[in-house]
């Protein structure tokens, strides 16, 4: 019986799921386009239908990526009620993408952010984003002027980062611990900045 042929889409859809296999195994530069395809099941020239180069693949996994992290934190962000419970989801939202795309984490927060600027742009682009929405809501509470509450943002951002990669490297401490501790500490001071009044 003869196998049946994918769309367009569910093909490119394949071939960036076989791609962030090999990047994760091999890295940006170790990863070849040939091995991609053999994984795939498809000719090179298939592959090449769909991305034109090595780089376009990558970024259109970066994008893909991206957008399912930033959709999961302002999930959170979202379903929360109240500001603390915004930390404590956002943090929880982060941690659990991660932990269930590990590959994909260090692809995006260390390979990525040592290679091309390319690359760089669309982490950036991520952070920006969320920086404003974050930022946002901190404004909204405080007296504080956007430019400060962007700031602030990227400060509890760069925590959560920073300790998931810790994290991840030998999980020695249970992520619900990690998840009070630093949903604590963001909270403990951002709520202790001056109210905007009502």
């Amino acid at each position: 019986m003869a196998q049946r042929r994918l769309s367009a889409e569910a093909r490119r859809a394949q071939l960036i799921a076989i791609a962030r296999e090999v990047f994760v195994e091999d890295g940006y530069d170790g990863a070849g386009m040939e091995a991609i395809a053999t994984r795939a099941g498809v000719t090179k020239p298939v592959l090449y239908q769909h991305f034109e180069s090595k780089k376009e693949l990558y970024l259109a996994l970066l994008g893909e990526d991206m957008a399912a992290l930033q959709g999961r934190v302002e999930g959170a962000l979202d379903s929360a009620k109240t500001n603390r419970e915004r930390i404590e989801r956002g943090l929880a939202a982060y941690f659990e993408f991660i932990e269930q795309n590990e590959g994909s984490f260090h692809l995006l927060f260390r390979e990525t952010l040592g290679s091309e600027p390319d690359f760089r742009e669309v982490v950036e682009r991520f952070r920006d984003s969320v920086a404003a929405r974050i930022g946002k809501i901190i404004a909204e509470e405080t007296s504080l002027p956007i430019q400060v509450s962007e700031l602030l943002a990227r400060g509890v951002m760069g925590m959560g980062e920073s300790a998931a990669q810790w994290w991840l490297e030998g999980r020695s401490v249970d992520k619900r611990e990690v998840l009070k501790d630093l949903s604590e500490l963001a909270w403990r001071g951002l709520s202790g900045l001056p109210r905007r009044e009502s």
